[in-house]
């Protein structure tokens, strides 16, 4: 008799199905449906007034749904918000601190609420490379250095999913590479991170999917070449910009890249540089490329004018507020 084969574990982090919120006459999320794999950075992105909030309080066990079901590794938000909550680390948005006490005594009055042993206070410093603030005042830090303590907060009791909203808000230029690049490193090591900004270039470079609200509902979902993928082959344009070697003929370059296929609303923007509208993707840069170093154009770089993370959200929502 063969031994029985363990198989892996495949329920979602998280799971949404059919979620909907209604306050009185107020509908702010409806029929929502999304999961998020262990492990990703999965960035959730809508206007104001799109639900993400009302969405993370939900899975934070903080709200009850209208209807549909929340799940985090399979436990239900509603029916088992205890186990829940043992397996997230949730950080809202502008979150609190006691600021008349030093980081280290802020971390260990936590840690001491949630029965973690002093040690691991040790650990998530290390982790989240506060060390050098240990002894400081929590009302001396930077807002950046406040965000950083928060989520060596959150990680004390070592969840499983990070629910973080906004983390990277009013931070600095610095302090928010130093946020993205913590985040990479925790999903590194096998934490699954919901994320909610407004920062679309910082999400363009973490997240391995998106969800994007617009008005309470869902109005895309998966990885961003995914989604950039379908909408270019709904007649979607791009937008790029073309930089020519000094002494190029601006005109020629102009008439070469207009006739290239693909191509639509070629715009001189300056000496040595166009813009111009394109369907078809890398293939159409391709063509224009070898379209103007055939013409005898030398070609010093092309870069998208939005990141393809703007051009989705552009694209998919209208700027509506509920």
């Amino acid at each position: 008799m063969s031994a029985a084969v363990s198989q892996p574990d495949v329920t979602p982090a998280i799971s949404v199905k059919n979620l909907s919120m209604r306050f009185g006459g107020f509908q702010a999320v409806q029929n929502l449906s999304f999961d998020v794999g262990h492990g990703e950075i999965f960035g959730f992105i809508g206007p104001n007034g799109a639900g993400k909030t009302t969405t993370i309080r939900v899975l934070s066990t903080m709200l009850e749904p209208t209807a549909g079901t929340v799940e985090v590794c399979g436990k239900d938000t509603t029916y088992d918000p205890e186990e829940v909550r043992r397996l997230i680390g949730y950080m809202p948005d502008h979150a609190g601190v006691y600021e008349r006490i030093t980081v280290g005594e802020f971390l260990q009055f936590f840690a001491a609420a949630v029965g973690v042993p002093k040690h691991v206070v040790a650990g998530v410093i290390e982790l989240t490379d506060i060390g050098p603030l240990r002894d400081r005042m929590v009302t001396s830090l930077s807002k950046g250095q406040k965000q950083r303590v928060q989520l060596a907060r959150v990680l004390l009791h070592d969840p499983k999913v990070l629910i973080l909203d906004e983390p990277a808000s009013d931070l600095d230029p610095r302090a928010r590479i130093e946020m993205r690049d913590l985040l990479v490193d925790l999903a590194k090591n096998g934490k699954t991170v919901f994320l909610s900004s407004h920062i679309l270039t910082e999400l363009a470079e973490v997240c391995t999917q998106v969800a994007i609200l617009e008005r309470g509902r869902l109005v895309a979902c998966g990885p961003v070449d995914a989604i950039g993928r379908s909408m270019r082959n709904e007649t979607h344009k791009d937008t790029a910009r073309l930089r020519i070697l000094p002494g190029a003929h601006d005109e020629r370059a102009t008439d070469i890249v207009r006739a290239t296929a693909g191509v639509h609303d070629v715009t001189p923007v300056q000496k040595g540089f166009l813009s111009f509208a394109y369907q078809g993707g890398d293939e159409t840069i391709a063509a224009v490329v070898s379209a103007l170093v055939a013409g005898g154009v030398g070609v010093v770089g092309v870069e998208p004018e939005r990141s393809e993370l703007e051009q989705v959200f552009l694209s998919v929502t209208a700027g509506e507020q509920q």
